[in-house]
């Protein structure tokens, strides 16, 4: 882990009565083979409870295969401290690509997407161009969330921490090579990939990212007895750093700034 100085400036000048900016979201959905109703709001930056209301359904467990869903235009609520940050994130268009492809692969609107960048919807796009797709935040936000409350960590300090540690940025990777939303050094990632996944998970993956970083958390609440502040002392220094040396100023930061943060919902 690495100092975050800019960003603890940021967190701590930040109010919860800004506004979130908006999500432009997808109109409609087909479902695939393999899709389930998560995976599908995590996509759109929305939530299953949203998807269900929108759609009528009866079972979230029961969906079938070129099925037509509504995506709510509205996300799951967004931390009031993200608010004046930038919602968008960038795409390399590749051979083959589609304006169309892209918003669908991302859970966008095309119509927005285009208005984002200049375009028309049908607009040729050139390989190696590059896009800024909207709505980064609220997806970065729904995956948070839903990894959150699938391994039963506080969402609210899943998301302070993630936002503390990149801004809620998959592509960050730190001097010492923390990668990701959550950056996790690669040891770190092997360590939870063993002992708490029970599989092998891809840091460079945000999907995998998070889960490391919920998983990581959990541990760290269970070995310290539910005490916040001492999981996280231990996520951001270590725990045989702080035994060695006590906590350094910038870790007594973090937990501060983190503190913050989680109240500023």
């Amino acid at each position: 882990m690495t100092t975050r100085s800019k960003l603890a400036a940021a967190a701590l000048g930040a109010t919860a009565a800004a506004g979130a900016p908006a999500l432009v979201a997808a109109t409609t959905y087909i479902v695939r083979p393999g899709d389930t109703l998560s995976e599908i709001a995590v996509r759109h930056g929305t939530t299953v409870h949203a998807l269900v209301q929108a759609n009528g359904l009866h079972d979230a467990n029961l969906i079938r295969v070129g099925q037509l869903l509504h995506i709510p235009d509205t996300s799951v609520g967004l931390p009031g401290y993200i608010a004046g940050h930038p919602d968008t994130e960038t795409y390399t268009v590749r051979a083959g690509d589609g304006l169309f492809k892209i918003a669908r692969a991302y859970g966008v609107d095309p119509t927005a997407l285009a208005r984002a960048n200049g375009i028309g919807v049908n607009a040729m796009l050139a390989r190696g161009a590059v896009l800024h797709v909207p709505g980064r935040l609220a997806r970065a936000n729904a995956l948070l969330t839903h990894t959150a409350q699938e391994v039963g960590v506080d969402a609210k300090l899943v998301r302070a921490v993630a936002w503390m540690e990149s801004g809620w940025q998959q592509n960050v990777v730190s001097p010492t090579g923390a990668v990701g939303i959550m950056q996790i050094e690669p040891y770190t990632g092997e360590w939870i990939s063993r002992y708490l996944a029970g599989r092998t998970l891809d840091l460079h993956v945000a999907a995998d990212n998070v889960l490391a970083g919920c998983l990581l958390l959990h541990h760290l609440l269970q070995i310290h007895n539910g005490d916040v502040d001492a999981a996280l002392a231990a996520y951001y220094q270590g725990d045989s750093s702080i035994a060695r040396h006590g906590l350094y100023d910038d870790t007594k930061q973090y937990q501060h700034v983190v503190g913050s943060l989680m109240r500023h919902e």
